[in-house]
């Protein structure tokens, strides 16, 4: 990974979106064979992969998105002592 983590992940963690855009890469790679592909096994086997990066996908958009309320209730808490 030649992005490295700056620990202060409060609207700048770039893990998660690395991840992302390595799983989007990854599944349409695998589209992309899978619709050349002769073989029905391979193919078969390339579409299992396809689901499988997809639920890899919905897991990090998730934890982005529970990542984020948590920053912004952190925020709230904070600007109430303000």
């Amino acid at each position: 990974m030649s992005d490295r983590c700056i620990h202060s992940c409060k609207g700048l963690c770039s893990a998660l979106e690395v991840a992302e855009k390595r799983e989007r890469d990854a599944m349409e790679e695998y589209r992309q064979y899978a619709a050349t592909c002769d073989y029905p096994d391979v193919r078969s086997m390339l579409e299992q992969l396809i689901g499988q990066r997809e639920e890899g996908l919905r897991l990090l958009r998730a934890t982005r998105e529970m990542l984020g309320g948590r920053f912004d209730t952190l925020d709230d808490i904070t600007d109430s002592f303000a």
